[in-house]
């Protein structure tokens, strides 16, 4: 009776290990080739991550720029002698590329415009003279010094329509240019002779002889430059605009702003 016993229970042992035995193997057909699918994903991850993307295949773009401008005013008949001046600005730009090559960009700043006046000689020499106070009370020589300027404090909002090279130039570097209408706001006019002695210069405000709103065209050309391990852009670009209106409101005269110069932008 007890061999009979023994052996039933071996057979019934021999029998749980084969069942075991095919469900581990079961198991294994199973999850084996999800194994594999991590192992290769975990592998391609660290080769994707080994492999520097390019900054642009980026279809959106935002950052801040810096105008190094010079502005002044032209026409057939300006109420004075002007002289363009420097005029600095800066703004927020963003850009959406469609493909490698064609985008939209918007902006929203602040720039200075105006120009320079330059007076007839009345007093001798084109230098300043510290010991000559004149009828306005101002302190120097006010004629042929090149102190008289006459600022424009603007708004501008331009969108432009993109191009870049589909590919680098040089590595990491594309060609862009951009063209398109944007719109000028005048915050104030301020018409002022630089005290070159005491440095206090008199403020003359003329915002009311001039136009307040206007749309102007906006044309530039330069480059990206992929400036931080495909993560952000370093643009320089001569950047050219030009009003379309009179900017006088009584209409005694006829001259429209113009504007030239580099702007750099880092884009994100």
């Amino acid at each position: 009776m007890m061999e009979t016993k023994n052996l039933k229970i071996m057979k019934t042992n021999v029998s749980t290990m084969k069942k075991s035995t095919l469900w581990m193997a079961f198991a294994a057909f199973i999850l084996s080739p999800l194994a594999v699918t991590g192992q290769q994903t975990l592998r391609e991850k660290i080769l994707n991550e080994g492999i520097q993307k390019s900054v642009f295949e980026k279809k959106f773009h935002w950052g801040v720029a810096f105008h190094l401008y010079w502005s002044g005013i032209e026409g057939e008949q300006v109420a004075s002698t002007y002289f363009f001046k420097p005029s600095l600005g800066g703004s927020l730009r963003a850009e959406y590329y469609l493909n490698s090559f064609l985008g939209v960009g918007v902006g929203a700043g602040y720039q200075q415009r105006g120009a320079g006046i330059n007076n007839v000689d009345v007093t001798g020499g084109a230098f300043a003279h510290p010991w000559i106070t004149n009828d306005a009370g101002t302190v120097g020589d006010p004629d042929s010094t090149y102190l008289e300027r006459l600022r424009f404090n603007t708004l501008e909002f331009p969108v432009t329509l993109l191009l870049r090279t589909p590919k680098d130039v040089f590595s990491g570097m594309r060609i862009t240019g951009a063209v398109g209408p944007t719109f000028i706001h005048n915050m104030s006019t301020n018409l002022t002779m630089q005290s070159i002695v005491d440095g206090f210069h008199p403020y003359n405000w003329v915002t009311d002889n001039y136009i307040r709103n206007e749309f102007g065209l906006q044309a530039s050309l330069g480059v990206d430059i992929d400036s931080g391990g495909g993560k952000s852009i370093c643009q320089i670009q001569f950047v050219y605009t030009s009003g379309s209106k009179n900017i006088y409101k009584n209409g005694v005269a006829t001259g429209k702003h113009t504007t030239y110069g580099v702007r750099i932008a880092w884009l994100f």
